[in-house]
């Protein structure tokens, strides 16, 4: 029998959430609340990968949407799944517009990850993945982005003004635990070592 569990690498822990790498999909990701990007367009073609199976999986909407402009996928606007079909795992999608790929940079990325985080507190939820879907966009020279770092330190430090906010008595404590970043199994191992990386030096900064 051949083991179809994803590849999981851990990242490490900070305000009470594991974060962790692993080998699958924002439509499999087996978690409350999944987080796709999605781009106005892709570079040199249509949607591939993770983007595309999650919008084959969603019956083709969100490609429909964006096509009659409903949901454009401009910078930071969102469209959140909240009863998705049988062939979607997770219990709700949150999709986050990333505007122009061709103007993609480090800023926009760590801005994307902060509304993920902040609006997968809001929704209550207990677990959650996030997909930067950038490879899916067709951008493929992605060096000077500084993913890892840029996408972890959103996270970490949207998560802590929400801990902030609850410490004040201004909301209630977020029920987060487990924070996964997708990543296709190929570059699985390269990724977990630099999220890994990355982590260490947000946590001792």
């Amino acid at each position: 029998m051949t083991d179809t569990t994803p590849i999981r690498l851990p990242i490490g822990t900070a305000d009470g959430v594991v974060f962790d790498v692993v080998a699958w999909g924002p439509s499999h990701a087996d978690v409350d609340f999944s987080v796709a990007c999605m781009f106005e367009h892709e570079l040199g073609g249509g949607m591939a990968g993770g983007l595309l199976a999650l919008d084959q999986a969603l019956g083709g909407q969100l490609s429909r949407l964006r096509a009659a402009g409903a949901f454009r996928a401009q910078p930071l606007e969102t469209l959140l799944v909240t009863s998705p079909p049988p062939a979607v795992v997770p219990r709700a999608v949150l999709v986050i517009g990333m505007g122009d790929p061709a103007q993609l940079d480090g800023d926009l990325l760590r801005r994307a990850c902060r509304v993920a985080m902040r609006e997968a507190i809001r929704f209550g939820a207990v677990s959650m993945a996030f997909a930067p879907s950038v490879l899916d966009a067709g951008h493929t020279d992605n060096g000077a982005l500084d993913m890892q770092n840029v996408m972890l330190d959103g996270m970490m430090s949207a998560l802590r003004a929400e801990h902030m906010l609850a410490e004040a008595g201004l909301a209630a404590a977020p029920r987060l635990r487990h924070c996964t970043f997708d990543v296709g199994a190929p570059r699985a191992q390269a990724a977990g070592r630099a999220f890994a990386e990355a982590f260490a030096r947000l946590a001792g900064a």
